[in-house]
């Protein structure tokens, strides 16, 4: 049947018009499945959304989507389904950043970041799950950050709704396994993007501060250096798992060598869930 074919497949990408978004957008136009940009910046949506149409001949459109308001999140679903009818893959990669010491960060500034990040990643896939359940395959993906992986100082707003963002995507993965779609948890590791930039660009004017200060880059470096070693391009990290994405893959990691934070954490977890396990009595022991 025509829709089955993977040309006919829809991609929608929130973040989309820059950066991870951006090229995420382009790898998957360049295998076949047209393409939705959505991005605060409405304008910048369109222009690239034109341009990989000019690249791959396929069909893309951009739209202005602040993921901050769940009306216009609605609305971008309904717009995707009133061009394309479908959607199969839905990628949430809307993340801001603030850097500063845990002490120091304000409670409205810790709402921003939040209800960005973790509520914006929500509401898309509240949107969006329609059209997901209604799609051959459908398959969603929930950018996180490498940081929850091996964390650094000073990004404690933005590791924590990381984290959170983690947890949306482990409920929902139970949740959607009757309807029969994938979920993904992509973390990326440091790439040369806007990412800084168009963070403060949605900064509300009432929090209105530099993202970060020197102080708060040098103390990141000094608490993780690898975070800042090796970075890539957008372009590349998507390159690396695009495939994984679109199969459905529950954990992608972009780039970087995490394997030793990761295998300590899982070391200390499992020793930790064994401590546990000794300490409960018996099944069959009788209580004191």
């Amino acid at each position: 049947m025509e829709s089955e074919r993977p040309a006919a497949q829809v991609a929608v990408v929130t973040g989309g018009a820059s950066g991870f978004g951006r090229a995420l957008g382009g790898r998957c136009a360049a295998r076949g499945l047209r393409v939705a940009l959505l991005d605060r910046d409405g304008e910048r949506a369109e222009s690239e959304a034109a341009a990989i149409t000019a690249e791959h001949g396929v069909e893309a459109f951009g739209l202005g989507v602040d993921v901050a308001s769940g009306e216009a999140v609605r609305a971008a679903a309904g717009a995707v389904a009133d061009r394309f009818g479908r959607a199969d893959v839905v990628v949430s990669n809307v993340g801001v950043q603030l850097f500063g010491a845990v002490e120091r960060l304000t409670d409205d500034e810790w709402r921003w970041v939040l209800d960005v990040n973790v509520l914006g990643a929500a509401r898309t896939a509240q949107a969006f799950l329609p059209l997901l359940r209604a799609a051959p395959h459908g398959r969603l993906a929930f950018t996180t950050s490498s940081s929850v992986l091996s964390p650094a100082a000073r990004l404690g707003a933005y590791q924590a709704s990381k984290f959170a963002v983690w947890g949306l995507a482990e409920t929902l993965r139970l949740e959607l396994a009757p309807d029969g779609i994938a979920v993904s948890v992509v973390f990326p590791s440091g790439m040369a993007s806007r990412h800084l930039e168009t963070s403060a660009e949605a900064q509300p004017d009432h929090l209105r501060r530099a993202i970060g200060e020197q102080d708060d880059f040098v103390a990141m470096v000094a608490s993780n250096p690898e975070m800042v070693q090796n970075p890539v391009s957008p372009d590349e990290a998507a390159g690396n798992v695009i495939e994984a994405l679109l199969a459905g893959e529950r954990y992608i990691v972009t780039h970087g060598d995490l394997v030793d934070p990761v295998r300590a954490r899982g070391i200390d977890l499992d020793r930790a869930a064994a401590a546990a396990l000794g300490q409960r009595p018996a099944p069959d022991a009788a209580p004191a």
